[in-house]
């Protein structure tokens, strides 16, 4: 691991009310901190990576409020395709001169990654930190994702010969667990459809519906003789349920020269299970604000 710092500046905030009793005195954010990046490894190849951005504290001279407030960001490659992730850190220690600090709040959301989000933030509190003794504080923890297990190619035949007689007895392909078949095709002047029902194992995760593991599925025609891939150009959930889903894909013919329909074979691209990632953090030596 390594640690790339940068140092920011001061900024003082005095927040007065009306009442007394409820004088406030913010003297705020201090910023520092570090860009040190801890990676772990998933999926072969790909990474989460965890950057602690911000180090600032907010003084609350009259209620004893005050904090150090860690403002972090997980990112993840290209190679990595979460279906969920859940930024409230869990299992935290920190330590301050020698101490074990608990921390007063954590903050984040869980949230379904869209196509192009590659980041999400996430903050952490602690009691107000002073330089005594030490000057900087450690701390780690983890956050938690799901991720795919795993993807499968699954060959679904010849576009020619799909168009021309459409779905006979298409059989279901099992595979690691998982299973997808052919249902329909719908063959237009504009456009070609295809509804695929896919299934992924029965171990890991429980999904609800507002967990769209099947939007990382993919369904795309492969040119036989130069390997150009066409990928769908839209699709439409039917349904969704905790491992099953039947999507619809549209292949829209407007622009497109084909050309011979036999030198395209259909694939599809799925999910084979999904599982728990947990994505550790660890900084040491943080410099106190």
């Amino acid at each position: 691991m390594k640690n790339d710092f940068f140092i920011g500046g001061f900024m003082s905030v005095i927040g007065f009310k009306k009442s007394a009793i409820l004088l406030f005195a913010f003297a705020i954010w201090f910023l520092i901190a570090s860009l040190y990046a801890f990676e772990v490894k998933t999926l072969g190849s790909s990474f989460f990576k965890t950057k602690l951005t911000r180090v600032s504290s907010a003084i609350d001279l009259d209620f004893s409020n005050s904090v150090t407030k860690l403002d972090f960001l997980l990112e993840w490659s290209d190679k990595v395709e979460p279906v969920l992730i859940n930024t409230v850190a869990y299992e935290i220690e920190s330590k301050y001169e020698g101490k074990g600090l608990a921390p007063i709040s954590t903050k984040g959301k869980s949230f379904a990654p869209v196509e192009g989000t590659k980041s999400l933030p996430f903050v952490i509190n602690l009691p107000y930190l002073k330089r005594g003794k030490a000057e900087t504080f450690s701390i780690q923890g983890r956050i938690q994702a799901i991720i795919p297990v795993g993807f499968d190619q699954i060959e679904l035949g010849s576009l020619s010969k799909l168009v021309a007689e459409g779905v006979k007895d298409q059989p279901k392909v099992n595979n690691k667990g998982s299973s997808s078949s052919l249902k329909k095709v719908i063959t237009g002047t504009t456009k070609i459809s295809f509804g695929i029902q896919t299934e992924i194992g029965n171990q890991g995760p429980e999904f609800d519906t507002s967990q769209n593991w099947a939007v990382l599925n993919q369904l795309k025609l492969v040119n036989k003789k130069n390997l150009k891939v066409w990928p769908a150009d839209g699709y439409i959930v039917e349904m969704m349920e905790n491992r099953t889903a039947s999507i619809t894909y549209h292949f829209l013919l407007k622009d497109k020269a084909l050309g011979d329909f036999s030198d395209w074979n259909l694939v599809y691209k799925s999910v084979t299970a999904m599982k728990y990632q947990d994505v550790p953090f660890q900084f040491d030596m943080v410099p106190i604000p």
